[in-house]
């Protein structure tokens, strides 16, 4: 093919012709080889294409495709030590030390804005940026007195039954109830004892939704709070906390980011604990009530965070749900 080129340029000179001839004579040539080129960078992309959109649709794929690389990096481990890169915080190691300076030295700087603190502050009718500006930069909690979403047991049910499928069917996290035994806690199972009227007449259930889908469905649950922005992105995790006619001492839930707590139904005790170094004497622990169609905004840097419930109400079922948001400062 080459040689041939080449005689067919030798004749062209030597009947003089000109470059625009040859690009006329040669385009013909020029296009069968760039729609060669083109064919075949369609045809190798092709394939990438369709794996990274059954990568992104198909759960079940992505995850055995993740487990098969995971294996082939437990089997080079031998011979190269990657565990270091997967513990460490950054892929390239810096060539300066930071500066020394104690672990906690961020956060005792903020203790001083919690010391003096007395109580939490109530808002109603209140705006995202307004609650920004005045409470969360400055690390402090605030309730919301008409944060209007109610919710009694039976409707919660039906919309998790109708609504929120695969939240019903996923294994939720951080489980904590006296309906069964953990080690066979199934949320269908559990939500179809309390629906059926269990023999039980008093009974609590708290879970965390970690898994995605679930996460997913239970934003269709519940209606986002008026004071919760378009702008900020979708809470990551979120928390459903029930007790029916039970005492609750106070628990610890772990919950992390911007916290968006709403009472449904009836009420809980909550209790926001400074973190250490804040903790002792430095900042008080704040004790609070939230009624239904009451909320509670706060960002967990300063707080650690626990419900309970002291007296219950005989007639209602008190239910909570809690929202974690990442929140970039």
């Amino acid at each position: 093919m080459e040689s041939e080129l080449k005689q067919l340029l030798e004749q062209c000179q030597k009947q003089n012709f000109s470059s625009e001839q040859m690009s006329s004579i040669c385009e013909p040539l020029i296009w069968t080889m760039r729609w060669n080129k083109l064919k075949r960078c369609f045809l190798l992309g092709l394939p990438l294409l369709v794996i990274y959109l059954i990568w992104i649709y198909c759960d079940c794929f992505s995850w055995s495709l993740s487990a098969l690389f995971r294996l082939f990096l437990i089997q080079v481990l031998p011979y190269w030590n990657w565990s270091n890169y997967y513990n460490g915080k950054c892929l390239i190691a810096k060539d300066y030390q930071p500066s020394e300076s104690p672990s906690g030295s961020f956060r005792w700087n903020n203790c001083d804005l919690c010391s003096n603190l007395e109580g939490i502050s109530t808002v109603s009718n209140v705006s995202y940026s307004m609650m920004e500006s005045q409470f969360l930069e400055l690390g402090l909690p605030v309730i919301v007195t008409d944060a209007e979403l109610k919710l009694n047991l039976n409707d919660l049910i039906k919309r998790m039954q109708t609504k929120a499928i695969d939240l019903v069917s996923s294994e939720p996290c951080d489980v904590s109830s006296s309906l069964m035994l953990r080690q066979i806690f199934h949320l269908e199972a559990a939500i179809q004892k309390i629906r059926q009227g269990s023999a039980l007449t008093k009974w609590h259930l708290h879970f965390r939704n970690c898994q995605s889908r679930a996460v997913k469905t239970s934003r269709l649950l519940l209606p986002r709070p008026y004071y919760y922005p378009k702008h900020l992105e979708p809470y990551y995790s979120s928390w459903l906390l029930m007790s029916h006619r039970q005492y609750r001492p106070q628990q610890e839930i772990y919950v992390k980011g911007l916290i968006f707590i709403q009472q449904l139904s009836g009420h809980f005790e909550f209790r926001l604990q400074p973190k250490a170094p804040c903790d002792g004497n430095v900042c008080p622990s704040l004790s609070l009530r939230l009624n239904e169609g009451e909320g509670l905004v706060y960002y967990t840097e300063l707080w650690h965070l626990s419900y309970g419930l002291n007296k219950p109400d005989n007639q209602v079922t008190s239910i909570a749900s809690v929202m974690e948001v990442d929140w970039d400062l």
